[in-house]
């Protein structure tokens, strides 16, 4: 009798513990997710040209061509600094613009050598592994700057390896309008940190 007697005494001690471990659990999660809070920045804008020697093509032979790709770096470590974080979660890391653009359109100038385009993201330089981020459909007659229509991809691996690879492709549709055609590429992200 004793030892049913010092069980239930027992059980009725460790219960409320129990029930408080796991709310403090919950009130830990809430409070996280009441400290968390989104980033947008801009990436350093790229500029680059387009040679015509390099991209010949009779019209209407429709071939998908590399304009360029590029290298970034994020410092995450300044950008949690910045925020008056020592450490964080990442999550939720998105492209929240991809725009390319004609430096100084002359009359004429346009995108009208190109059918579509199209942007990669890779961990690595040899785009062995790459994932498209965004696309233009067709692109508009006369067109000196476009906006990419977005995919809804997740990058936040890319951003917790800090470094990245972004390409270019346009699918070519004719000479390029000048011998050098310069080109600027601007992007932006945005993603959540989960203060640890």
């Amino acid at each position: 009798m004793k030892n049913k007697t010092f069980l239930f005494a027992l059980l009725a001690v460790a219960l409320p513990f129990l029930f408080l471990t796991q709310s403090c659990d919950k009130v830990k999660d809430e409070a996280n997710k009441v400290a968390a809070f989104d980033v947008s920045m801009d990436l350093p804008d790229q500029y680059f040209e387009l040679d015509s020697n390099d991209f010949k093509s009779g019209k209407g032979l429709l071939s998908e061509v590399v304009f360029d790709q590029f290298h970034f770096t994020v410092n995450l470590d300044s950008i949690l600094q910045s925020y008056g974080v020592s450490s964080g979660l990442l999550s939720d890391g998105v492209f929240n613009s991809i725009t390319l653009s004609i430096v100084n359109p002359s009359s004429g100038v346009s995108f009208d050598f190109v059918n579509s385009m199209r942007v990669a993201i890779s961990e690595t330089a040899d785009f062995a592994n790459e994932s498209t981020l965004a696309s233009t459909g067709e692109i508009a007659d006369g067109a000196t700057s476009v906006t990419f229509t977005l995919e809804t991809l997740n990058i936040t691996e890319y951003l917790n390896k800090s470094d990245f690879y972004i390409r270019i492709y346009g699918e070519q549709d004719g000479p390029l309008p000048v011998n050098l055609l310069p080109l600027l590429l601007q992007s932006g992200i945005t993603f959540t940190v989960n203060p640890l």
